[in-house]
């Protein structure tokens, strides 16, 4: 046992993880409004947007090498956070769904945050005393994964908890895993978890900056941290087998060339595609789109467009794309591989595309990008890529690519489903068409 809580490794869609079932608490737990203000004034962030804060000075604090910091063990960082849905009406408000259920998008921003806390928790730092602000910026490099339990719906007059800490931890980077729990008729049951990698920045984020080594006590503590290097080397692997690096594998290639064929015309002998098939919608014609104007209200501590409102927003205009798409209730399954690749400023216009790239039975796979556009020259810019899984009732209509550059979203949305609902441990690897886990 650690931090107040007993931990297990269990294995998920071909990819190790971690389960959490924490400790009673009680109702002095923390909220994670209250996390926010704690966080608020450990980075000694201005209250106001007007408000200048120089953090420049802060750069003498910040040590020069991972040698300089003391290690740190799992239970350090470990905390949990409520979301008092059940006691505070005008919160619910903000979680509700229309359709009676809670806002996923909502959770992600709770997600985020707590994962930067965590992270705090975790930097021990011998040049900073307890009355200056932390010279570290901690921002988000990617949400690993998530996972929704199937028939666990989460309610919106329920309290919801979130639990977790440091699981590993690199020269500059961090990786937490959260568990989120739902009281329900006093019993605290697990709805999701999620999976954060983290990096640390000096105080103006210009730059990489060491964090604590991270040591294990336990035969159990071994194997948490064994899977955030497995999870490491697993991110690696997919980055190598990118379709912007290497082509399709065979299998891959076959099955463009039959949905080519679908479409032609042999008869003819004419490669125009124009025949759409049967039971089938162009992917051109699945896309919707939002235009975001990003006001200081949307900023992080550091006054940078907050990374959870981001992902409520994609994750929201992919909830839409998905319902459009088709005509039912959407639950999503899995978040898998969302990628910040730069930081987006207050004032930016924030451009956000969603389309369905690919559909097998009663799943849809949902990719949405998010980009800065210029007002100027409406060049835009990506920064963010989120992949959502969503299932229905119903089989839903094939999304069918027309072009090279669909076909590629095609097939990278398909490698994205098979992973997650275990088909495939890595995109080298052979298929598994069974339903049965590799």
């Amino acid at each position: 046992m650690m931090g107040g809580g007993w931990w297990k490794i269990t294995s998920a869609a071909g990819v190790r993880c971690i389960q959490h079932a924490p400790p009673h608490h009680s109702n002095s737990d923390k909220t994670i409004k209250e996390v926010i203000c704690s966080l608020t004034e450990k980075v000694g962030a201005a209250k106001s947007f007007t408000h200048t804060t120089d953090r420049s000075s802060l750069l003498k604090l910040l040590p020069q090498s991972q040698d300089e910091l003391p290690p740190r063990k799992m239970m350090d960082s470990w905390d949990s956070a409520l979301i008092p849905l059940g006691s505070e009406e005008r919160l619910r408000e903000k979680y509700v769904t229309f359709m009676g259920g809670v806002r996923v998008g909502r959770l992600l921003e709770d997600l985020d945050v707590f994962a930067v806390w965590l992270c705090y928790k975790h930097i021990h730092n011998p040049r900073q005393t307890p009355d200056m602000p932390s010279p570290y910026s901690v921002v988000t490099a990617l949400v690993d994964r998530i996972d929704f339990n199937q028939g666990a719906a989460i309610r919106p007059d329920k309290d919801i908890r979130l639990s977790g800490h440091v699981s590993w931890a690199g020269k500059s980077s961090m990786e937490t895993v959260i568990a989120v729990e739902q009281d329900v008729d006093g019993v605290w049951q697990q709805v999701t978890r999620a999976v954060f990698v983290m990096v640390a920045r000096d105080p103006l984020n210009q730059g990489s900056a060491p964090v604590n080594p991270l040591v294990c006590e336990t035969p159990e503590e071994r194997k948490i941290f064994q899977a955030g290097e497995v999870n490491k080397l697993h991110r690696r692997l997919i980055q190598e087998e990118s379709l912007f690096k290497i082509p399709p594998n065979e299998s891959e290639k076959t099955l463009v060339h039959q949905l080519f064929m679908s479409m032609a015309n042999p008869k003819e002998l004419s490669f125009s595609s124009k025949m759409r098939p049967e039971n089938s919608v162009w992917m051109e014609e699945t896309k919707i789109k939002n235009l975001i104007i990003c006001h200081p209200e949307h900023r992080n501590r550091f006054k940078k467009v907050f990374g959870g409102f981001i992902m409520r927003q994609a994750y929201e205009l992919g909830w839409a794309c998905a319902y459009i798409f088709s005509k039912q209730r959407p639950r999503v399954l899995h978040i898998d591989d969302i990628l910040f690749r730069r930081p987006v400023e207050i004032g930016s216009l924030l451009y956000l595309n969603s389309q369905v790239v690919y559909t097998e039975g009663c799943h849809l796979q949902i990719s949405t990008k998010a980009s800065v556009m210029d007002a100027a020259t409406s060049v835009t810019s990506l920064t963010n890529i989120f992949h959502f899984t969503y299932e229905v009732d119903q089989p839903v209509t094939a999304s069918i690519p027309r072009t090279y550059h669909e076909a590629m979203l095609y097939l990278d949305g398909r490698r994205h489903y098979q992973l997650v609902r275990g088909m495939r441990k890595f995109y080298g690897q052979g298929e598994n068409t069974s339903d049965t886990p590799v």
